[in-house]
């Protein structure tokens, strides 16, 4: 079970604004971008797309199947967001879309200078370490919301379409923010996912591979501060800034992760996997599970049961 954080569905079109079944669209357009807001009616394949600045695409209803970069089509589902490069043709199928259940996603284009000149103006005022450049990632392309993503995409939504008489500055700082949350998430993913690779070289990639290794032992902030050679403030600033996230959040994170492994195994309690995932209370556990995944432990354990009871032909298992 995957936690996403949902970005608020807009009001759908009326029935008059409609001009088309198949990726309706309705623009909002601002100084240094321009939301479009796609809804479609009617089943389709292999609908393109294109935009010429790059464009941050959030999911809001339904459901696309996205063909992307000569890659295997994906399940694209609410929760979930898209950058795609400037010129770059996505082509979607969207199998599920009808005149009852529309699909609606929302796709951000962003002026390519203004995406310039937040590049460098961090790397010029704030480098990363070790020589590292702050860049998007293409590589990393399609990615679940984090809460403060969600956020942020929400708030420029509310901003777009409104009528204030500074939604251009309140745009502009917003887009900001969401360009550098954007890239501190890849960062993270990045250093997560090639942390044993990247630990010769990055003080922080050997941190999160040694919380990793030692994740359901006790962890001290100042023992983790002195591995990076710093100060406990300074690598407390440091790692947030690079990653997105505190060193206490990212290791609660993590400890979350493990324990719902746990639950996943019908024959481990919930105090079982709060205690096995490196928690020593359980009132605590229940509190932090239900901030980070939106629901509580004991109705993970229910999903994840009856998940596991599925009969085997639902599952596409050979009885």
């Amino acid at each position: 079970m995957i936690n996403r954080n949902l970005v608020s569905p807009l009001s759908l079109s009326n029935q008059k604004e409609v001009r088309t079944l198949v990726e309706n669209r309705r623009a909002y357009t601002l100084n240094h971008c321009e939301l479009n807001v796609f809804e479609t009616y009617e089943r389709s394949e292999l609908v393109p797309l294109t935009f010429s600045d790059l464009v941050i695409t959030s999911m809001l209803r339904g459901k696309k199947v996205m063909h992307l970069f000569d890659q295997p089509g994906f399940d694209y589902l609410p929760g979930e967001s898209v950058i795609v490069p400037p010129n770059i043709t996505m082509t979607i199928d969207f199998p599920e879309a009808s005149a009852n259940q529309p699909s609606q996603c929302t796709a951000l284009a962003i002026n390519q200078q203004e995406i310039m000149n937040t590049l460098d103006f961090l790397n010029e005022n704030y480098p990363r370490e070790a020589g590292n450049t702050w860049k998007l990632n293409y590589n990393q392309f399609h990615f679940f919301n984090n809460y403060e993503l969600a956020q942020l995409i929400n708030k420029l939504i509310r901003i777009s379409t409104g009528d204030a008489l500074t939604k251009d500055v309140l745009a502009n700082l917003t887009l900001k923010e969401l360009l550098i949350r954007i890239m501190q998430m890849q960062n993270l993913h990045e250093v997560s996912d090639n942390m044993h690779e990247l630990s010769a070289g990055s003080r922080f990639a050997y941190v999160l591979d040694y919380i990793r290794v030692h994740l359901t032992e006790k962890l001290n902030i100042d023992a983790l501060s002195q591995m990076a050679f710093m100060s406990k403030p300074s690598f407390f600033r440091a790692f947030k800034y690079e990653l997105g996230i505190s060193p206490v959040d990212y290791i609660i994170k993590e400890r979350i992760q493990f324990a719902k492994q746990l639950m996943n195994n019908p024959y481990n309690s919930i105090s079982e996997a709060c205690f096995k995932a490196g928690f020593n209370n359980l009132n605590y556990f229940s509190r932090a599970f239900k901030k980070i995944e939106g629901i509580t432990p004991s109705g993970y354990k229910v999903g994840a049961k009856g998940k596991n009871e599925q009969p085997n032909s639902l599952l596409g298992l050979k009885p």
